[in-house]
């Protein structure tokens, strides 16, 4: 699906946020060594979808929302698959959350780049979020290194 608005952008970043968030409570659940730090991811996830919509009501007009398109973003770039098998390791879910946390990443740059010229503000707001999911990455990628090399 195109995105044509601002709103329709708003709409994709919530589903895609509720969509992960839901993830990283499943792991929380599922890896109890390890919830404290999934429940944080999911807690920012929150963050991040209210961050777009405060800069989002904070700078839009009915006059922008007219003209503002995101014509170079298609959902069907961005899905995210955060259903995870019931057997599942702890380092197939982690291979899995760095799948997930790029193809967002990916969102938001390339939502980032359309937007820039026409508010100043979302293109912000998009970049500083995919640079903390960049450093969410590091984060389970040293994680997962860990995991292989605990016997």
């Amino acid at each position: 699906m195109k995105l044509n608005t601002m709103a329709a952008v708003m709409n994709f970043v919530s589903r895609m946020e509720s969509a992960s968030s839901a993830l990283y409570l499943t792991c929380a659940e599922r890896y109890p060594p390890l919830k404290g730090k999934f429940l944080s991811l999911a807690t920012e996830n929150q963050k991040f979808e209210k961050m777009v919509q405060q800069k989002y009501f904070g700078v839009i007009t009915d006059a922008i929302e007219a003209t503002f398109s995101f014509e170079l973003l298609d959902t069907d770039d961005y899905n995210l698959e955060v259903v995870l098998p019931e057997n599942a390791t702890l380092p197939e879910v982690l291979r899995r959350a760095l799948e997930i946390e790029s193809t967002i990443i990916a969102f938001y740059l390339k939502a980032a780049e359309v937007s820039t010229g026409l508010m100043a503000d979302m293109p912000r707001a998009f970049r500083k979020i995919a640079e903390t999911r960049k450093e969410r990455c590091l984060a389970l990628e040293a994680l997962a290194r860990i995991m292989q090399e605990t016997p």
